[in-house]
């Protein structure tokens, strides 16, 4: 009886071990190993819990979002898809949580930070996830993307994908700037001099009408403005909101601490209350500052 009960144990062991072996084979998602290893530096900006950013080439183990895109052709729709898995297996995870209102934050912009999007995928199988855009100028882009796992926030940084076609017109202008006119509207930034890396530093939003009157926000995924800073060189990417969380806000104000030195770009997306805007659009912003050492 004794041998007949170890055969027992051992076929249900290879059923077992069968039975995943073809729920991977069919696609199926296999159970999520444990949480990803803790990584070392944190990145200031975010004010919802812990956040941390990876270039997702240089991980080896934990969760990753991987960027799979074909040829990529201008004023055409490319289909951006991210497969978000755990390394080294690449199994795929799907218990991703809501951060500001979506499960999934997807911004770009062209080398030369003359272009920005800031879209957002659905799910469509185990761990994929898919975004339709529509490039207006070639070029090579960077893409981030930010997501939230167990508590977690991460921004993960995507290898530059290539956009067949003309570049268009020139980069952005980098000149250090405080004030500009978007849609009707003027913009105004205001924060101390100097901007220093290594300590935390403040910045002062104001928007007014074409008649000089405050405008007031209504929230935009969340918050009353979104605020990307990406450095010239794009080895830094900042993705940050205001410390004022609910609508109605005439002053929006940020903390924001900068690792290296340098020149940065601001992206700034905002809903004023009377500009009737559809659901998912918002006013884009666009600053230069200079971060000293």
């Amino acid at each position: 009886e004794w041998p007949a009960r170890g055969m027992k144990r051992r076929d249900t062991s290879l059923r077992s071990l069968l039975s995943l072996a073809l729920s991977l084979f069919a696609g199926v998602a296999a159970p999520e190993l444990g949480a990803p290893p803790a990584p070392s530096d944190p990145v200031c900006g975010f004010l919802s819990g812990p956040h941390f950013y990876y270039e997702t080439s240089e991980i080896k183990q934990g969760l990753a979002v991987e960027l799979m895109s074909g040829p990529a052709q201008l004023h055409q729709a490319v289909t951006l898809r991210f497969f978000v898995c755990q390394r080294p297996r690449s199994f795929p995870v799907d218990r991703l949580q809501i951060e500001h209102e979506k499960f999934m934050h997807i911004i770009g912009v062209r080398d030369d930070l003359s272009e920005f999007f800031h879209i957002h995928p659905t799910r469509v199988s185990p761990g994929v996830w898919e975004v339709s855009h529509t490039f207006a100028r070639g070029g090579k882009y960077k893409i981030w993307s930010d997501v939230k796992y167990r508590g977690v926030s991460y921004s993960f940084g995507h290898p530059l994908l290539t956009i067949s076609g003309s570049p268009g017109g020139p980069g952005a202008d980098l000149a250090p700037t405080n004030s500009v006119t978007r849609a009707g509207y003027q913009i105004n930034l205001t924060h101390p001099e100097p901007l220093v890396s290594g300590r935390t530093n403040q910045f002062q939003f104001t928007i007014h009408d074409a008649a000089g009157k405050p405008e007031e926000l209504e929230n935009f995924l969340g918050a009353p403005m979104h605020l990307v800073l990406v450095r010239e060189d794009l080895s830094v990417y900042l993705h940050a909101h205001p410390e004022n969380r609910g609508g109605g806000e005439q002053t929006i104000r940020f903390r924001q601490a900068f690792a290296k030195p340098g020149t940065y770009n601001l992206f700034a997306q905002f809903r004023p209350k009377e500009a009737k805007l559809l659901a998912d659009d918002a006013i884009l912003a666009e600053f230069a500052i200079k971060v000293i050492p």
